[in-house]
């Protein structure tokens, strides 16, 4: 037992299992990865379409291959994009119901159309598809 000094209060504060630079520091490698994943995989997504929407353009010398080639990557990496923005929007709901604020609020409204986004590319990747009439 501690003992008590003059002030009444204890010598030795209580040993706390955690203090608050271990809590800032332990984070799961995963959400980390699921970030970064989020925006490599939104500007990958938005290179490939100003690429493609680039080489659709007249004389630009792009054959109809290449054009196929960047909607079907268009198409993955849109649905990366959806998987990624749906575990981040995850981890912004717990974030969220641990510590409620503006900030982890915008940020889920931040993923939600981030993976908005990624499921309309992949939905454009189908219409192009369809009015080509299958020919990929």
């Amino acid at each position: 037992m501690d003992e008590v000094n003059n002030n009444g209060g204890l010598e030795h504060p209580p040993d706390i299992k955690e203090n608050w630079k271990e809590a800032i520091e332990r984070r799961w490698i995963i959400s980390g990865f699921v970030r970064n994943g989020v925006l490599v995989t939104f500007g990958l997504s938005l290179a490939i379409l100003v690429l493609y929407m680039v080489g659709s353009m007249p004389d630009t010398g792009f054959s109809d291959n290449t054009l196929f080639l960047l909607l079907r990557l268009l198409r993955y990496s849109s649905l990366i994009l959806c998987a990624f923005s749906l575990l981040a929007m995850a981890y912004k709901v717990k974030r969220i119901v641990n510590r409620p604020g503006i900030r982890n609020a915008l940020s889920l409204l931040f993923y939600f159309i981030i993976g908005l986004l990624g499921a309309g590319l992949a939905m454009l990747y189908s219409f192009i598809v369809a009015a080509s009439e299958g020919n990929v």
